[in-house]
């Protein structure tokens, strides 16, 4: 039967075979067109490649070989690398293992083992000796037992703060990986330029051909392979770590850490007993920090005009308050009250009283011309947590330069550098850093503190933020064998040599030395008008003295802690820090004290002036509270010496400064 045009079925049929034909030819061409963008952006780089300049295309090819082969180096380091950093009394070797544990191996006392933070890569430290005094025919019963006093704090000082000896290991074990990539970089560019740069075409092409050689090439990568496994295998396996965990370390970081041999005893016996010591120290800490921040924020809102004491993070204001009144009131009375019987002098006039030639000093002064704080420190004696607790001070004053006056050590030894770089990690980046060595201190703490950042004095006039400092090494050296002179300068040349360099032609601002029976010397010349000691471990508040051939008045601070307050723990004492301001010359206008009490109460004392001299004197002290010894809970309200000195004032004594002769520098 024949279809016409009409046929409503042949019209059906039609356009729907049409319809499922439209649909495979749009789906054909949307494959094609996907075939083709994929191909397109394949080789795009390529086109791209092709279309660079011959200089562009060497330079990325360069650029990329260069990344590829640092990476690897990198890893080839960091694989491999091993450092030398002590680890509490002892030298220990550290190096990089792929066994995902860290152990520490002790010899013959067995091992300490945990899973690695840092998956695949591991550390293991193995402790060597502890060394011993250079000078064994000094050693005896009293000198040994010194020494193993000194080593039985290194360990407590690790137990109490391993993230310090820890942080050090890395240090060392990341420059010496940086080093050893630096090592297989220089190689592998060697080889690459020699490549680059060989003078006849017939080797290149003898090794081309070589690599090109199907079996040659398959030999030499199966080679390759073999020896890079060999290697990598047995590092990468882990083995079962000996020994078992201890119940005695749950709650702590070392709860998973097992322990083997004579360790395990020895962490099952004393581990409570440390346990409890380190608790009971961060505690007293924790408390301390607390009571400086609450004590300096009330400080401040007083602007410095009365001792504030902070007992449990709480300042008792309403006793605050009163005394901020009557410190208050009795400014106003000294400035608007004069003396019934006190008769004009004929010099004097509004111009005269308006502008006087002396500046003055005090807690009003430190808003209008102090422009330098620093805080001072001595005699830390390897207290990581006072030195921390000084960290905070900088952070709350501002300090734009940490002092630090010798004595930062024990003995000064190797291991005691974590000492250095406890104080050096506590002090902000932006403080410039000066320190002078102590009796305590050796030419290895010196060095040490170099490397950090510290300027360290060394006889000369060095500048440090703005202000010219002047110091020298300790003429005495102790360790556990006892005290011998450190070099052939005792204390009164070194003292006679800074006096005569300070009257030099660069002005000295500050004598920062940690023995203060050279103050005499310095004194007598005159020339540098703030000395600054420690060492006698006990705070003397501040002196002024008028120099016999200058006329001019020298002014010092002693200052340090207790004998009971160093080293370990909790103070037993009271110990001193103090923050000084200086003016824009470098001229001290104000100083004030912090002390941290053996109940972790803190007091943070009131901005005081320079002591003045009154006529027919020669000498003032200022102490830098009312009662320096006194518990946190007798302060008392502060003296006239914590007031702005007006200008009637600034030749005469301050209420609270008293006439003494030479202050005692007794060895400590």
């Amino acid at each position: 039967m024949l279809r016409t045009a009409s046929d409503p079925d042949a019209d059906a049929g039609t356009g729907t075979t049409g319809g499922a034909g439209d649909r495979w030819d749009g789906l054909l061409t949307a494959v094609r067109h996907c075939c083709a963008l994929v191909v397109t952006v394949l080789l795009a780089p390529r086109l791209w490649w092709r279309r660079r300049r011959r200089g562009t295309r060497t330079a990325i090819s360069t650029a990329t070989m260069i990344l590829a082969s640092s990476l690897v180096s990198l890893l080839l380091g960091v694989s491999t690398a091993t450092a030398s950093t002590p680890v509490g009394p002892h030298e220990a070797t550290w190096s990089t293992t792929l066994d995902s544990t860290v152990t520490l191996d002790l010899g013959p006392l067995g091992t300490a083992a945990m899973e690695s933070p840092a998956g695949i890569l591991g550390v293991k430290v193995v402790l060597g000796e502890i060394p011993g005094d250079p000078a064994l025919d000094t050693a005896n019963a009293a000198s040994v037992g010194q020494s193993l006093s000194s080593d039985a704090t290194s360990y407590l000082s690790l137990v109490s703060h391993p993230d310090l000896t820890i942080r050090q290991g890395l240090y060392g074990l990341a420059g010496d990986a940086l080093r050893r990539a630096g090592v297989v970089e220089a190689i592998f560019l060697c080889c690459v330029a020699a490549w680059r740069l060989a003078p006849t075409k017939p080797w290149r092409e003898t090794v081309r051909a070589g690599v090109s050689h199907r079996w040659a090439a398959t030999v030499a990568f199966s080679a390759a392979v073999a020896t890079v496994a060999s290697l990598l295998v047995p590092a990468m396996r882990t083995a079962p770590s000996p020994g078992s965990t201890l119940s005695v370390l749950e709650g702590t970081p070392l709860a998973q850490a097992r322990f083997s041999g004579r360790i395990a005893d020895v962490v099952t016996a004393y581990g409570p007993k440390a346990r409890t010591f380190v608790e009971t120290s961060k505690g007293f800490y924790a408390k301390a920090d607390t009571n400086l921040r609450a004590a300096w924020k009330a400080a401040e809102q007083t602007e410095g005009l009365v001792d504030v004491t902070a007992v449990d993070g709480k300042v008792d204001t309403e006793d605050l308050q009163a005394r901020v009144r009557a410190s208050s009131a009795k400014t106003l009375v000294k400035a608007t009250d004069p003396e019934p019987d006190a008769a004009p002098q004929p010099s004097e006039s509004p111009r005269a009283a308006a502008t006087p030639s002396i500046s003055v000093t005090g807690a009003r002064s430190v808003s209008e011309r102090g422009r330098k704080t620093a805080v001072l420190t001595t005699d830390l004696h390897c207290n990581l947590d006072v030195i921390a607790f000084s960290g905070v001070l900088d952070q709350l004053s501002g300090a734009d330069i940490h002092m630090d006056d010798g004595d930062l050590t024990m003995t000064g030894s190797d291991p005691e550098r974590v000492c250095v770089d406890a104080l050096t990690q506590a002090v902000p980046s932006s403080a410039k850093k000066v320190a002078t060595i102590g009796n305590h201190d050796s030419d290895a703490t010196a060095s040490r503190l170099r490397s950090q950042g510290w300027t360290v004095t060394d006889g000369s006039v060095q500048t440090v933020a703005g202000i010219t400092v002047l110091g020298h090494d300790d003429a005495e050296r102790t360790t556990a064998a006892g005290t011998k002179p450190r070099s052939g300068e005792t204390t009164e040349k070194i003292a006679s040599r800074l006096a005569t360099t300070s009257c030099g032609g660069t002005p000295v601002d500050v004598v920062l030395i940690h023995q203060p029976a050279t103050f005499d010397m310095l004194t007598k010349e005159g020339c540098a008008p703030l000395l600054l000691a420690g060492h006698v471990h006990a705070e003397r508040g501040m002196t002024t003295e008028i120099s016999p051939r200058t006329g001019l008045p020298v002014t010092g601070i002693i200052s340090g802690a207790g004998k009971g307050g160093t080293s370990l723990g909790a103070v037993t004492e009271d110990a001193f820090l103090h923050v000084l301001s200086f003016d824009a010359t470098g001229a001290l206008v104000a100083w004030r004290a912090v002390i941290l009490h053996s109940d972790a109460s803190v007091t943070v004392g009131a901005w005081r002036p320079v002591p003045g001299i009154a006529s027919g004197q020669t000498t003032a002290t200022m102490a830098s509270t009312p009662s320096p010894s006194a518990s946190a809970t007798s302060v008392q309200a502060p003296t006239e010496a914590s007031q702005s000195v007006g200008p009637e004032e600034a030749t005469q004594p301050q209420e609270g400064a008293e006439a003494q002769g030479e202050s005692d520098s007794s060895d400590g």
